[in-house]
């Protein structure tokens, strides 16, 4: 048995999948397109991350949809984390496009910096926590399925 893929519920296909596409260069698998779809049909966007092959699926329901029930941001899952190369420069890149880290009661500032790691916490169009770390010294592309 292996995870597959983590999906989500999300409230815009087309924005959720421009934020997971550029901010964070997931795409979808080879050989496929997303969906072109209008928001009265039911449609989901698988992405992945080229690097570590894990797989995002978006989920979108309509209103009338079975699964279309009121939308609270995190419901049933925690949040996503993406292991980035340097912290620092990836918030200033979010940044640009008005993407702030949120400001948690244990940060003492944007990030919380510790001798192995620093992290700092975002929310994508939905409200839905993510989390973002870099090793310093250790490069992201240095994936290991048996590491964070």
């Amino acid at each position: 048995m292996h995870l597959s893929y983590f999906g989500i519920r999300v409230t815009n296909l087309a924005k959720s999948v421009d934020f997971y596409t550029r901010h964070f260069g997931l795409q979808p698998p080879r050989g496929t397109e997303l969906p072109k779809t209008t928001p009265a049909e039911q449609a989901s966007a698988l992405l992945v991350d080229p690097r570590s092959s894990q797989r995002l699926e978006l989920n979108y329901y309509p209103p009338g949809n079975p699964y279309a029930v009121p939308y609270v941001a995190g419901e049933g899952w925690d949040h996503l984390a993406f292991r980035v190369d340097d912290l620092p420069r990836f918030l200033d890149r979010l940044g640009k496009d008005g993407i702030r880290p949120e400001k948690m009661s244990h940060f003492e500032g944007p990030m919380m910096v510790t001798p192995t790691f620093r992290v700092a916490y975002i929310r994508d169009p939905d409200g839905n926590q993510i989390e973002l770390y870099d090793t310093p010294g250790t490069p992201a592309s240095g994936f290991d399925p048996n590491q964070y």
